[in-house]
């Protein structure tokens, strides 16, 4: 029987800095957040200070830069109709939702 300090840790290779999409999503479904952890690869930011720092930073912006992202129709024509129900533009409904999940995410520990 082979005691846990004998076993090998094997190292995790890290995709390169020009990997595609896929290759990020394939290497996130491998590989959790604890193993990247203990190996260094990620690290915990526990007073979240940066992020803190961001947030305040963000409503001072103006929104410049935009982002592309593909979504099924359904869920397009869902949006579309959810911002005529609140009255709004379906950017400025999507753009609320983003900064609502960024706050969340902010603030977990």
């Amino acid at each position: 029987m082979k005691n846990k300090q004998s076993r090998k840790v094997r190292r995790i290779a890290i995709p390169a800095k020009n990997a595609s999409y896929e290759e990020l999503d394939r290497f996130f479904d491998r590989h959790d957040a604890v193993e990247l952890l203990e190996q260094g690869i990620v690290e915990m930011d526990p007073e979240r200070k940066d992020l803190e720092q961001m947030l305040r930073e963000y409503w001072k912006q103006p929104n410049t830069r935009q982002l592309n992202i593909r979504i099924p129709a359904g869920a397009r024509r869902m949006i579309e109709k959810l911002a005529r129900r609140k009255t709004v533009e379906v950017s400025t409904l999507v753009r609320m939702w983003v900064i609502e999940a960024m706050r969340r995410e902010a603030m977990r520990p």
